[in-house]
């Protein structure tokens, strides 16, 4: 209950600042530019929702661009991107069909199921004589523990242009975005496949970057980013869900501290402590205590579950 409080608190926060830059925008009348792309995304889950967030807050990409597909329509998922205003489907075809950008949001162990249909869905289109919007849309997996090279596998596609035989892989790229981007203040690590060149990630980009931050990495290291902001935003929540304890223990009532504490967290670099002030000595009860080595050691043991789980994924995958 605390940390969706905490969770609540920020996004206002979040929300406030990016309709405050709208506002501005309309009295000076700057004109948000919009983007031409299309997006689909295969999968509702807790990430899809929290781009399509993103990305529908900005503005920048019509509604009717945006797709998205889930196995029932009974989904819950499915009903929440709905209340979006964004296309909602359960074919997968729909989105290969209308997207520039297909995001492949499924469970780690989904993924690759999921592209096996490809293929097919491509061959079928081919059959019908039907040519999707983009014939290369970049497939964007946000999975982790399945990596470039099996996702590429999978990604292999042919279809015809004017009675002519095409074959082909489709662009790839592996991105771990955390659920920040649901107020634009999302961290994305990507790393692009053998077949997609710096063109091809255009489309990628200029729809990520609308939910915070994109950083490309090598591929060994998106596990590690994975546990360092996936993973971080957890540690937040403790130490901010701490932060109001001590509010509570110095008199201050329950609500009051939450949301001091939750705005507190939000500032970044700003150097708070003066020689012999409150937060030195503060500082010095968090060294004594082990605040540092605690968050450095959870990172590092979230790095090595990641690790642990990478075998167990592939043998769902077989």
């Amino acid at each position: 209950t605390r940390r969706k409080i905490y969770g609540k608190l920020r996004k206002d926060f979040c929300l406030r600042e990016v309709k405050m830059s709208s506002t501005l925008a309309k009295k000076r009348k700057i004109e948000i530019p919009k983007l031409h792309y299309h997006v689909g995304f295969i999968g509702s889950g807790n990430m899809a929702r929290a781009l399509v967030e993103g990305i529908t807050t900005t503005g920048q990409v019509p509604l009717s661009n945006i797709t998205a597909s889930a196995t029932s329509e009974d989904s819950e998922n499915l009903k929440m991107m709905k209340a979006f205003g964004i296309n909602t489907t359960t074919s997968n075809r729909d989105v290969i069909l209308t997207a520039d950008v297909i995001v492949v949001a499924v469970k780690p162990h989904q993924v690759l199921h999921v592209l096996g249909q490809f293929e097919a869905i491509y061959a079928e289109l081919s059959k019908s004589h039907v040519t999707p919007r983009n014939l290369r849309p970049v497939i964007v997996s946000v999975a982790s523990s399945v990596s470039i090279s099996e996702i590429e596998r999978k990604t292999e596609v042919a279809w015809n242009i004017s009675g002519s035989p095409v074959q082909g892989h489709l662009p790839v790229i592996r991105s771990l975005p955390n659920v920040a981007a649901s107020v634009r203040a999302g961290v994305s690590a990507y790393s692009r496949g053998h077949y997609c060149n710096e063109s091809d990630a255009v489309p990628f980009l200029s729809v990520f970057t609308l939910c915070g931050h994109c950083e490309e990495v090598a591929e060994e290291y998106l596990d590690t980013f994975k546990a360092f902001s996936g993973s971080g935003i957890a540690f937040m929540s403790v130490i901010l869900e701490a932060m109001a304890d001590g509010g509570v223990l110095v008199g201050l009532p329950r609500a009051m501290a939450q949301k001091i504490a939750a705005y507190t967290m939000i500032v970044r670099e700003v150097s708070c402590s003066s020689p012999g002030g409150t937060s030195i000595h503060g500082l010095e009860v968090l060294e004594q205590g082990g605040l540092r080595a605690s968050l450095m050691g959870a990172i590092k043991r979230s790095i090595e579950r990641a690790q642990e789980l990478r075998p167990r994924l592939q043998n769902d995958q077989s």
